[in-house]
């Protein structure tokens, strides 16, 4: 067979597999994140959150403004203590109203605690 038959039938095969994935993972919402900080964010946003009482009062966020925070997130490995068994604390920098702020949190099995909120002027 020649090789311009060859290269036919590959470019042929290939692009009904390439229509065919398009078709099946069309409309699903699949990711893959590799990435150490990428992970802990997904982690995090999946998680139910609960925001510590002795944080100050003028600061009310609700589920919206947790995600936008978490889109904006970094993490900070060097100040976050993930060596605990219990809940791993991550120190997140992130932006609130286009302000700079650092989260500590606590990442339990089953649910998220905001511990600290503070604004990096």
């Amino acid at each position: 067979m020649e090789f311009l038959h060859r290269l036919g039938y590959y470019l042929g095969g290939f692009s009904i597999g390439l229509v065919l994935l398009f078709f099946i993972f069309n409309g699903k919402r699949t990711q893959c994140h590799y990435g150490p900080e990428a992970r802990v964010l997904d982690n995090l946003s999946d998680k139910n959150w609960t925001i510590n009482a002795s944080l100050t009062p003028g600061i009310q966020l609700d589920s919206l403004q947790i995600q936008g925070l978490l889109n904006a997130a970094d993490v900070d490995f060097a100040a976050s203590n993930t060596a605990l068994d219990s809940c791993k604390v991550y120190v997140l920098n992130s932006y609130f109203k286009k302000r700079p702020v650092q989260l500590s949190v606590e990442n339990c099995r089953r649910k998220v605690s905001l511990t600290t909120f503070s604004y990096k002027d």
